[in-house]
């Protein structure tokens, strides 16, 4: 646990428990947070109490063992920027586009081509994203298991 300016321990990440270990990183179940319950962004805040994740085992955690999983908070903000600000933009830039050019063009059905290249480039977005996946994948925007924690902890 860190410690604050008060010299009193803050909790700096969540705590879950080590279900299997796959080469470098470890499967780690975790029971999700009110907040996360009423996301429903994801399959956890939809089917039940658990999400398993994969976190690099940087703490060498054994099968069994709890550990108190981290990812960085501006990581964080920069990969829902990536999975939502960037399709989010492009389908902005297809309305825009595809109403304009289909006023310039064809003088009626603006508001079907916008609606269809907007689409289209959200679909694009998310193909482009994908291809990017390898280079984000190098740490930043992976889970780290950084310690083992105490039972007392969770």
């Amino acid at each position: 646990m860190a410690k604050n300016s008060f010299n009193e321990p803050i909790h700096i990440g969540e705590i879950g428990l080590v279900t299997a270990l796959e080469g470098s990183k470890a499967v780690v179940t975790m029971e999700r947070k009110e907040a996360c319950a009423k996301c429903r962004a994801c399959s956890a805040g939809i089917e039940g109490k658990e999400m398993i994740i994969r976190a690099l085992n940087l703490c060498e955690a054994k099968e069994g063992d709890y550990v108190e999983v981290m990812l960085d908070n501006s990581n964080f903000l920069k990969a829902a920027a990536i999975m939502y600000g960037i399709p989010f933009l492009a389908f902005m830039l297809g309305i825009f586009i595809g109403y304009y050019g289909a006023l310039a063009l064809f003088g009626s059905y603006a508001e079907i081509c916008g609606t269809v290249l907007g689409v289209l480039f959200v679909a694009l977005s998310y193909g482009w994203i994908k291809s990017k996946e390898s280079t984000w994948k190098k740490g930043n925007y992976i889970p780290k298991a950084v310690a083992i924690a105490n039972k007392k902890e969770i």
